[in-house]
């Protein structure tokens, strides 16, 4: 007797089914953090290559800039720093513009020299244009913050940056080289003496037709709605930078050892050794900390050939005081090694330097009021936030106000978001 065989049901049993879930989960979080961990990668790599293109374009114009410099060997002042902040008996003259933001005074200096770079203006503005005669130019960077989203003055959505602003050679030769020309002993002048007042330029941008201007080239008021030409927006050059600094390198201008009745170096400094001459805070300069919390200490030798000492901080300040006398370039004082660090304002000739409030010419036949420095190269670093960290700070920026937000939140972003990159150029005109 045939019986009728009833069909057998395909299927999957509880536990299959469990093991196979689980199996889809691990496969699809497998998936999910690699796709994450490339996310963030090309995050990453994006942000950094954003940051690089900001330095490079800064950084080679400065390479251009500093490789042309002009610095003649006629006694007088042809580059020059002012930090932004400094008193008027520091820098005579029109007062100098505050701190900017967030900013350390040290680490926005604004930077004034003469050069020949290659994208000069080389045409009159307007209808039927001309070549302009020359190659020299003034120029001058610093560190300015504005609003690209509204007119200047505005604090909605601000970001820092570099500005260099180019004179065209046809108006340096009429306004800024005659005046440094003009300097002498009794009456020195300095390149902050140009730019600090209203000068003639050329504005390519001016509407409706590109022509000349006279404005402001450094003012004291930098949230003006209409601002010095330095912080207009045509100068702008590199974004998100939040610290420039600049460490000049130069050799001796004095020998050693010299012939009687010559003039030689009071610290017997060897000619060919290079030597910083740094930017530094009035409050932060670990030169003058004991070793035990963080200060750089360096071992001289004294010029009369005395025992070493390991207790000298690395940059350090004579006073000039009986039992600390200043350095003679007649033998006195030989114990006192220079400083060579400023913190107000740095005039740069082709074979001196002088720091600070140091006078032009000395008081007394026996004082050296220089650093008898010859500039041979500059180390330039900046400080680049990535697009994260630009974004954060314009955040916390807006939460505050639009006002300056607090200093170690600034500094947790730059720790956290900052991108560091250096370049050493050589000042050739200079022998570099």
């Amino acid at each position: 007797m045939n019986t009728l065989l009833r069909p057998v049901r395909a299927g999957f049993t509880l536990l299959e089914v469990m093991v196979s879930t689980a199996i889809m989960v691990i496969i699809v979080l497998t998936v999910v953090s690699i796709a994450s961990d490339t996310l963030r990668v090309y995050d990453q790599a994006v942000a950094d290559l954003s940051t690089q293109s900001e330095a490079r374009g800064a950084l080679d114009a400065l390479e251009n800039d500093f490789s042309t410099a002009m610095l003649r060997a006629d006694g007088r002042c042809w580059m020059e720093v002012v930090v932004p902040g400094s008193s008027s008996t520091d820098v005579p003259g029109p007062p100098v513009p505050g701190v900017i933001g967030n900013l350390q005074a040290s680490d926005h200096p604004i930077l004034m020299l003469f050069g020949a770079p290659t994208d000069r203006p080389r045409w009159t503005p307007g209808i039927g244009r001309t070549a302009l005669r020359g190659d020299v130019c003034a120029i001058s960077y610093r560190i300015g913050q504005r609003s690209p989203f509204d007119s200047p003055g505005e604090k909605i959505q601000q970001v820092y940056g570099i500005y260099r602003t180019l004179i065209d050679s046809e108006n340096t030769f009429t306004a800024a080289l005659p005046l440094i020309l003009s300097s002498t002993m009794d009456v020195p002048k300095s390149p902050w003496n140009y730019w600090s007042g209203s000068q003639r330029f050329i504005n390519y941008s001016k509407v409706p037709t590109p022509d000349y201007e006279t404005r402001a080239l450094i003012d004291a008021n930098i949230e003006s709605p209409n601002p010095c030409w330095t912080m207009d927006e045509n100068n702008f050059i590199a974004s998100n930078v939040v610290a420039m600094n600049l460490v000049f390198w130069g050799t001796s201008s004095l020998p050693a050892t010299a012939a009687l009745g010559s003039l030689k170096d009071p610290c017997a400094r060897l000619p060919r050794t290079l030597r910083p001459v740094v930017l530094v805070g009035k409050s932060d300069d670990k030169s003058a900390m004991a070793a035990s919390k963080g200060g750089y200490l360096a071992i001289y030798k004294f010029a009369d050939g005395a025992t070493d000492i390991a207790t000298a901080p690395l940059r350090y300040a004579p006073n000039g005081t009986p039992t600390i006398p200043a350095p003679t370039p007649n033998g006195a004082g030989l114990k006192v090694q220079p400083y060579d660090y400023f913190s107000s304002r740095l005039r740069i000739h082709s074979d001196r330097m002088y720091p600070d409030t140091l006078p032009l010419k000395p008081t007394s036949p026996s004082w050296l009021p220089y650093l008898p420095y010859s500039l041979k190269a500059i180390e330039v670093s900046l400080t680049i936030l990535t697009p994260e960290g630009s974004k954060e700070l314009r955040g916390l920026q807006m939460l505050n106000n639009n006002q300056k937000v607090p200093d170690a939140e600034f500094k947790r972003i730059v720790y956290q978001h900052g991108r560091n990159y250096t370049r050493y150029i050589r000042v050739l005109s200079n022998g570099g």
